[in-house]
């Protein structure tokens, strides 16, 4: 899998939030490595989460959360 590098800015209060909003082909990109490794690699949310965030991916649990709801991959039919 590719990394994906945002860059980032400190917002006025101190937390860390993309320059610019992510590209239709970087939120695709962070959709799948969402999936794979919560469906295929077993990982909670969290854990996925620092990988991203290893990988040059900042993602909030929330925003991985509703990756993983709102969108279906081929080991979404087969979780419960």
């Amino acid at each position: 899998m590719n990394t994906v590098i945002i860059e980032v800015k400190v917002g006025r209060d101190g937390r860390l939030y993309p320059a610019r909003p992510l590209t239709r082909e970087q939120r695709n990109k962070a959709r799948w490595m969402a999936h794979h490794f919560c469906h295929r690699d077993g990982m909670s949310i969290r854990q996925a989460q620092r990988v991203m965030a290893g990988r040059g991916l900042r993602r909030s649990v929330g925003q991985i959360c509703a990756d993983l709801n709102n969108f279906e991959c081929p080991q979404c039919p087969d979780r419960t």
